[in-house]
């Protein structure tokens, strides 16, 4: 089970949302210095995302993305302020 599971529906054909989220994770590893691999699907895209204590999945599909994180010990603290970041990211991006 994850620590952190947000997921936000969006109204968006499949390329514009994947324009998006590709925008999104780029504003994300500037921002908060992690590591983003982007592959691009079919039907979804999955992006893995890392940084020091945070291992963590972003999915899109023709309807919603999705993010699942998984914090280590020392990242357990700061699970409102990462959820906090990423709802702030996903609204500007998908509403």
């Amino acid at each position: 089970m994850s620590d952190i599971l947000i997921e936000k529906q969006h109204q968006f054909d499949f390329l514009t949302a994947r324009q998006y989220a590709k925008q999104w994770l780029a504003e994300a590893e500037s921002q908060f210095g992690l590591t983003a691999n982007y592959v691009e699907g079919v039907e979804q895209d999955t992006a893995s995302i890392s940084k020091a204590g945070v291992d963590a999945k972003a999915t899109l599909t023709a309807d919603k993305i999705v993010f699942e994180a998984n914090l280590g010990f020392f990242a357990k603290p700061l699970k409102g302020a990462i959820s906090a970041g990423i709802n702030e990211g996903l609204q500007k991006y998908f509403s």
